[in-house]
């Protein structure tokens, strides 16, 4: 474990001058830029479906690291945090191949037509057995305090 120490004056003059000076405006405008240019790029490969949708894999995954290492201040965490991508990629990869088969096998209703029997249409419906009437034993206690 790292010990915590205490930063000098300059040091934490220094850090609030680093975070003052952050680039959002300018992180804001790349991700614009970057979303015309997914936009385009998905106009453009509108027929070519593996490229287009890799593609904007790419762009996306380029935007959510500009977004988490300069709005949620990644680039001032330590390396461990990078563990955590680990667990988050296990579960990820667990849910596309437990869905996997939903998209290589879909649901065919006509596949089933005829496969479950159904009752004749001249058949009558059962009828109810015979039911015990209901005396003061079996029936419900009446709540106390109300009158009746």
């Amino acid at each position: 474990m790292r010990e915590t120490r205490v930063l000098a004056p300059s040091e934490v003059a220094e850090e609030r001058q680093q975070e003052a000076h952050a680039p959002y405006l300018r992180v804001w405008l790349a991700l614009a830029i970057l979303t015309a240019i997914e936009y385009l790029y998905a106009s453009w490969f509108s027929g070519i479906f593996v490229v287009l949708v890799l593609g904007l894999l790419l762009w996306a995954a380029l935007k959510a690291g500009l977004v988490g290492w300069y709005f949620m201040h990644l680039k001032f965490e330590g390396k461990w945090v990078y563990l955590l991508i680990v667990p988050a990629l296990l579960m990820a990869t667990i849910l596309v191949l437990a869905l996997l088969p939903d998209q290589l096998f879909p649901y065919d209703d006509e596949s089933l037509d005829g496969a479950v029997p159904s009752a004749p249409a001249e058949s009558k419906p059962a009828e109810p057995g015979p039911r015990a009437p209901r005396t003061s034993a079996t029936a419900l206690p009446r709540p106390s305090g109300l009158a009746g």
